[in-house]
């Protein structure tokens, strides 16, 4: 069986998670890993193997690399992307992949013309509830999708460059930017975008420039119209990623990732909830390494990451101008 040399670019939080479950694929080698904090690289080396860097371009100019995974900082992200896809290595990014379009067109541009693979680390496309809305609106069982509600609300904060928006972007572009991609996942592209937000409730924290509640109502180019909240002082212990979908046959409610309710639309009436428990960063790992073994796609190829990417922009800009704004953006 071929073994896929993997490296890692970025030691934190996040790509723990993803070696963890890499470390469970019998086609993964974890070869290398790079963080500016040296220390970091060398505890994950010498957890899952390999050699550890404080340079990620020496580690992809000296590994013998298939796949590097990127788990940057949205504000970290310079040319990554672009150097290792030039080195015809394929890239695992986490979202958001940037903090502007003019980059995250150039990462889409460098994975189209070198032909490697990405996947973008929108996990939740991953989960069953998600996937079987997807198939059921794709397949035109659903009908026409006329009506989106979504809402991202947790208790939660970092005192860290997350507070930031210069370097995290804020909640919706940072966080609840998986439930954007959601839904823009299973409805379709947006075209034009509507977005309130203020602090209200972490007005304690000076160095924090970020929205703590946020209302966005958008259109999409089918004609469906649709709005999602956020906010960063829900309840306590909650986490709640919540949606529903009015479609012509069927009313779609989901409370998580993974469990779907379905109500028809007509009489006489019918519920049905489906639920299955999935580990969703092992699937989206098993998808990249589908995708290169069969030269096919993978769930979220990078493009994908940059049309939600500008999603969310959309909305905060929106929200800064009080004006709608209409997609695609100018870089």
């Amino acid at each position: 069986m071929r073994k896929f040399n993997v490296g890692f670019i970025g030691c934190g939080g996040i790509a723990v998670t993803h070696a963890e479950r890499l470390k469970t694929l019998e086609e993964i080698h974890m070869a290398a890993f790079a963080d500016i904090v040296k220390e970091r690289a060398k505890i994950m080396a010498e957890k899952y193997g390999g050699r550890y860097y404080s340079d990620w371009r020496e580690m992809l100019n000296r590994e013998n690399l298939d796949i590097v995974y990127i788990c940057l900082p949205p504000f970290a992200h310079s040319d990554e992307v672009m150097v290792a896809a030039e080195k015809g290595i394929h890239v695992f990014i986490e979202k958001p992949i940037a903090l502007d379009m003019k980059i995250a067109r150039e990462m889409v541009r460098s994975i189209q013309k070198n032909r490697v693979k990405s996947q973008v680390g929108y996990n939740c496309r991953f989960g069953y509830a998600i996937e079987e809305a997807k198939r059921l609106v794709s397949s035109g069982e659903a009908g026409e999708v006329g009506l989106t509600l979504g809402m991202y609300w947790c208790h939660f904060i970092r005192k860290d460059w997350w507070i930031d928006k210069s370097k995290s972007g804020g909640q919706i572009v940072e966080q609840s930017t998986h439930l954007f991609d959601a839904l823009r996942y299973i409805c379709g592209d947006v075209e034009v975008v509507y977005g309130l937000m203020n602090r209200k409730f972490w007005i304690d924290v000076p160095e924090m420039t970020i929205e703590d509640v946020s209302s966005v109502a958008f259109r999409f180019k089918s004609g469906a119209v649709g709005a999602i909240t956020a906010t960063i002082w829900g309840a306590n212990a909650q986490w709640w990623f919540k949606w529903l979908i009015a479609a012509k046959n069927y009313t779609f409610e989901s409370r998580d990732i993974n469990t779907l309710t379905l109500y028809s639309t007509r009489p006489p009436t019918k519920v049905m909830m489906v639920s299955e428990e999935r580990d969703t960063y092992l699937l989206e790992a098993k998808d990249l390494i589908r995708a290169i073994l069969e030269d096919k796609e993978t769930r979220t190829p990078i493009e994908e990451g940059a049309k939600t990417l500008e999603f969310t922009l959309a909305a905060s800009k929106s929200a800064e101008t009080g004006k709608p704004v209409m997609l695609p953006l100018e870089e």
